[in-house]
């Protein structure tokens, strides 16, 4: 698959991609780090009411709630009668795959993020908040059991910097997932869409909850080149020379969002959530659906 990147851009090898991560990975948990605490500042949790055993508020009985739950010494205080809710127990783990393919390290823009770089700093993001959180959390496909705490987030970047991701098509030997566990796929997810609802179909029928994250550059999105321009694959040592251009750029943008209208269906039609997200937009956008959809709590106290 050709991908629009003009052709004095080379695409790295993959040696090449993995030490420049390592040596990038120090800002990037600067830039994770400074992404949770604005959203621990600013939301506070997402919590809901269940069957845990922490108080969460009282709320106005209404006749869909057990008379159980109402608590007689405050509703004698006020004009209403009021239940006692509890915050949910949360027994979910949150598996995160984030893609290191060789596509993955497109940037078209120099001083922009490639798109690794803001899928790195998503999931350590993610981690991180996870971590303060007190809930579970691991690599998928590694061996290792999920885990909470600034330790389980020291061994989660170490495995980042210095180990490969397994491929998205390999993780249907993921067989090690409670029924109670969320999968969270960082990708551009450029791969066949049978091989996409394999792996999602996997986790499915394993029980699991999950979301795809979709990244991509604007020049993937746009194709804003003009004139003669060759492209050079990312995956492949190949080439692909258009003489103008703009003249297939409406044909193009028509096959790349009907790409991305079939993952976003493939997602729906199992109740799991979807994010399209574009590098040059803030990460802050794409943390915030994570964080909301995942219902991260606020950190322990």
């Amino acid at each position: 698959m050709f991908k629009p990147r003009p052709v004095e851009a080379r695409a790295p090898d993959e040696r090449d991609s993995a030490e420049s991560l390592a040596q990038t990975l120090p800002p990037l948990i600067l830039a994770a780090e400074h992404l949770v605490n604005a959203f621990d500042m600013g939301v506070h949790g997402r919590r809901r009411a269940g069957t845990g055993e922490d108080f969460w508020q009282f709320k106005q009985y209404g006749p869909d709630d057990s008379t159980t739950s109402i608590d007689w010494r405050q509703s004698a205080k006020r004009e209403h009668v009021y239940i006692r809710q509890k915050e949910q127990e949360t027994a979910e783990t949150v598996w995160i795959w984030r893609d290191d393919a060789r596509t993955m390290a497109y940037g078209s823009v120099r001083e922009g993020p490639s798109k690794l770089s803001r899928a790195t700093v998503l999931s350590l993001a993610l981690a991180m908040s996870l971590s303060k959180s007190g809930e579970k959390f691991g690599l998928l496909g590694q061996d290792e059991k999920a885990s909470t705490g600034p330790a389980s987030f020291n061994r989660l970047v170490d495995r980042i910097g210095t180990m490969q991701t397994p491929s998205l098509q390999s993780l249907t030997s993921a067989n090690r997932l409670s029924n109670k566990s969320t999968v969270v796929l960082i990708s551009d997810f450029l791969l066949e869409l049978p091989d996409i609802s394999d792996v999602i179909r996997h986790f499915v029928n394993l029980g699991c909850n999950g979301y795809l994250l979709h990244i991509a550059d604007p020049a993937e999105v746009d194709l804003p080149f003009q004139g003669r321009t060759r492209f050079l694959s990312m995956a492949e040592e190949d080439s692909l020379t258009l003489g103008r251009v703009e003249a297939v750029r409406e044909e193009y943008q028509t096959l790349f969002n009907a790409h991305r209208t079939a993952i976003m269906s493939l997602a729906e039609n199992v109740s799991w959530d979807y994010t399209f997200h574009r590098t040059d937009e803030a990460a802050s956008i794409a943390f915030a659906k994570l964080y909301e959809t995942l219902n991260i709590r606020g950190a322990a106290k």
